[in-house]
């Protein structure tokens, strides 16, 4: 891996990405992270890969300076955020865009992935849920497997970062979180990133205005396209709110959100 470069050419909440070479890239994920995780990346990476959903192939996991990761394909491409930040006048059509790709995303179908239902409950054991009570964490746990199974394939994490725009074709990327269920769930995760989820840190107050704004017409437009194939209905993405803000927090844990995610499950319960 002497290829690897020095410095990284992204940067996420959980790892670093490093040019290999010129074909390829390596995920690094940050000290802490579970080789475990980065295992169940890797297969859903290729399962991806395997379904059409994605051109990116994965070439498996390495370890670099005590650090677990991945090895993917490179991709020249930009993310469809900065697409709307060179012209703010394109937000309706990377709104849309962003529509068209996840349904394609749903349209692949898998029984290789674990249920979105079993992960969210799992959630409620971890420390990012313990604000909760035992009754209201039993009370979620019902309503979230009283929900309906499905079997497409769901990211968890879909937003414009995580799909690239190419020549040939727009690419999805980022699979560490997929799972398989009703693609209302995913829509309602994203439209709940869109709401409530804090802008990567370190982001400015007059940027946060800004990006507020963006994001409301970005979704907008997301929602209006996705809706309009008919597959799913804003009533569905209501239902699969408390499933959300659990994924959200549990998955994630980021503090800033915590108070009021909990907030937000419990809304949900007292609306049952």
């Amino acid at each position: 891996m002497s290829t690897v470069g020095s410095r990284p050419i992204a940067r996420g909440r959980s790892a670093e990405v490093f040019a290999d070479g010129d074909d390829r890239v390596v995920k690094l994920a940050f000290p802490g992270v579970d080789a475990a995780e980065v295992a169940q990346e890797v297969a859903a990476s290729r399962l991806a890969h395997e379904l059409g959903i994605t051109p990116v192939r994965c070439h498996g996991g390495v370890e670099v300076g005590g650090r677990h990761g991945i090895v993917f394909d490179r991709i020249d491409g930009v993310p469809l955020t900065a697409v709307a930040e060179r012209n703010i006048l394109r937000l309706p059509q990377v709104g849309s865009t962003l529509a068209t790709e996840h349904l394609f995303v749903h349209r692949a179908h898998t029984d290789r992935l674990p249920d979105v239902r079993e992960l969210a409950v799992a959630q409620l054991d971890t420390p990012a849920l313990s604000a909760l009570t035992p009754g209201e964490r039993d009370a979620v746990a019902r309503r979230i497997r009283a929900l309906p199974a499905g079997d497409a394939v769901l990211h968890l994490d879909f937003h414009p970062q995580n799909v690239f725009v190419l020549a040939e074709r727009n690419v999805v990327i980022d699979w560490q979180t997929a799972v398989a269920g009703q693609p209302a769930a995913d829509v309602a995760l994203t439209r709940l990133l869109f709401r409530e989820a804090e802008l990567f840190p370190g982001t400015s107050v007059p940027m946060r205005v800004v990006y507020g704004a963006v994001r409301r017409i970005l979704l907008r437009f997301y929602l209006k396209s996705y809706l309009r194939a008919g597959t799913v209905s804003v009533a569905d993405l209501d239902r699969w709110d408390i499933a959300a803000r659990v994924l959200r927090l549990g998955l994630l844990d980021i503090s800033s959100e915590r108070e009021r995610m909990i907030a937000g499950i419990r809304a949900d319960l007292a609306a049952e």
